[in-house]
């Protein structure tokens, strides 16, 4: 039952609160995690909401490109250990456990996961390509250092794979929508679709179309960019 929580929690946060870099455009901290965000921010989302449920979660951290610069959220349920991915712009709506490879398919993509000295690789397929997402050491990792990471990532010169380019990204439905620079991606078990030439001027319109969701709390984080 505990694992049915947690599952339940992480597919209504990638259905409730978007994915997007609007706060990192604007080298602006957020004083609430409600409007999303990148790995940070949503990763502390669901990491409040599964303690609130009364579960044993933590924050932890993995290796994208070989630097460490994401964030996870650990749970330790029934004496096993999980990671939830709920940040990093694609639809991980499983846990990954780390005794256990798994596969699995949504929205017309995959996920699966190896498991080798001590470490959970995370492989993602969309449109036939496969490449390797993420690798996350399984032993634990000090919830203050990642807490400080967070505090400082806007101020530590690093680079992400979403620097310079707009994102946001949701479930909707029974599709995943993802916004990535001009470009409006559409993934579901019946194919791929996209919409070209989506532009600043006119991206409130369209989230609000396809998403069906209001970006009014942001609009200051991306219509004044530094």
């Amino acid at each position: 039952m505990t694992l049915k929580i947690a599952q339940k929690i992480l597919l209504e946060k990638f259905q409730r609160e978007p994915f997007h870099n609007f706060y990192l455009l604007n080298d602006a901290q957020p004083n609430t995690c409600k409007y999303g965000g990148t790995c940070s921010d949503k990763t502390l989302s669901y990491l409040e909401a599964t303690k609130t449920a009364g579960l044993d979660a933590h924050l932890h951290s993995a290796r994208i490109g070989g630097k460490e610069i994401h964030r996870l959220v650990r749970l330790e349920i029934d004496n096993q250990r999980y990671f939830a991915d709920i940040g990093n712009g694609w639809p991980s709506i499983h846990l990954f456990p780390a005794n256990t490879p798994i596969e699995y398919e949504c929205y017309g993509m995959a996920y699966r996961t190896q498991i080798e000295d001590g470490v959970i690789t995370v492989y993602h397929r969309k449109n036939g390509v496969e490449k390797q997402q993420m690798e996350i050491d399984i032993a634990e990792k000090s919830d203050v250092k990642i807490r400080q990471s967070i505090v400082n990532r806007f101020s530590s010169n690093i680079t992400y794979p979403f620097s310079n380019q707009l994102r946001f990204s949701m479930i909707v439905e029974q599709r995943f929508l993802f916004i990535r620079d001009t470009r409006l991606e559409m993934y579901s078990s019946d194919g791929y679709e996209e919409v070209p030439n989506v532009t600043k001027s006119d991206i409130k319109a369209v989230i609000m179309k396809y998403f069906n969701y209001d970006i009014s709390p942001l609009e200051s984080f991306i219509f004044n960019k530094k």
